[in-house]
């Protein structure tokens, strides 16, 4: 039998029963109500004030990030409005700015952990431990952006940075699962991150892989213009690949015919038998 659904009329008057009989039951318990009332407001309340707190968190972050690069690029000779490091002619002088900032940015990082100010602070530290040559720090540093990434979009971003430590470490696999982590739809460069991770899947060796990863990327972002490098490389994987499964699929060919014993041109004729 098939299943009736409510019509208006019955929807309304439901709930004008549901009404009455919240209205009697208000009337015999009303202290427990009004508790109820407080509760929900208070909650509400409670609600506003953290998405308040967080907002104005995140704005006083920005701004303190924005304070400490706008003084360090002055320290460092940048003209005003420049986003680019100047090198200092004299490098014991840069090196003593670049310490004394590296301890300002990790202020920001700890105050603004979880935020976007903290993750960006992270990056700032980052690159100033590249710029002081100690490489052998970023691995702890970009931990601990991925870990504290407010989303998705800005963890793809310390993917990337990762993926690309793994490159100058000459680890391709590493750095392709790193470009991989990377490639995910809040990221607006997740085709890019793809086609670096096919990239490195051919420097590892892992053909298969990479290959797979182009034609995801033909499938997936057919208007995307990969650089030449890129497209040579994918042309050369797509021709290997051609050229085995033809090899695999062709006859085997027939063993050669063996050669008859040469016959002597002056053998003697076989005698006739005797009557």
């Amino acid at each position: 039998m098939a299943k009736q659904h409510p019509t208006a009329a019955d929807v309304t008057e439901e709930f004008e029963s549901l009404a009455e009989r919240f209205a009697g039951w208000v009337s015999q318990h009303p202290g427990l109500a009004a508790g109820i009332a407080a509760a929900v407001l208070a909650a509400a309340g409670g609600y506003g004030v953290w998405t308040s707190w967080r907002s104005s968190r995140q704005e006083g972050g920005s701004d303190a990030l924005d304070a400490v690069r706008v003084a360090y690029l002055q320290e460092m000779g940048a003209p005003p409005g420049s986003l680019e490091v100047p090198e200092l002619a004299n490098p014991k002088a840069a090196q003593e700015i670049r310490e004394r900032y590296l301890a300002r940015f990790r202020e920001v990082a700890d105050a603004q952990r979880g935020t976007t100010a903290g993750t960006l602070a992270l990056f700032e530290i980052a690159d100033l431990l590249q710029a002081l040559g100690r490489q052998d720090e970023l691995a702890a540093v970009y931990a601990e952006a991925l870990a504290n990434a407010p989303g998705p979009e800005l963890a793809a971003f310390v993917q990337r940075r990762i993926a690309y430590l793994h490159e100058d470490r000459g680890e391709w696999a590493e750095a392709a699962a790193a470009h991989e982590a990377a490639a995910v739809p809040a990221n607006p460069l997740r085709y890019w991150a793809l086609a670096d991770a096919a990239r490195c899947r051919a420097e590892a060796g892992q053909t298969q892989e990479a290959l797979a990863l182009y034609d995801r990327l033909a499938a997936e972002a057919p208007d995307l213009v990969l650089p030449d490098h890129l497209q040579a490389q994918a042309q050369e994987l797509r021709a290997a690949a051609a050229g085995s499964a033809a090899s695999a699929t062709a006859p085997a060919a027939a063993p050669p015919a063996a050669e008859a014993a040469p016959i002597a041109a002056d053998a003697a004729a076989e005698p006739a038998p005797a009557h």
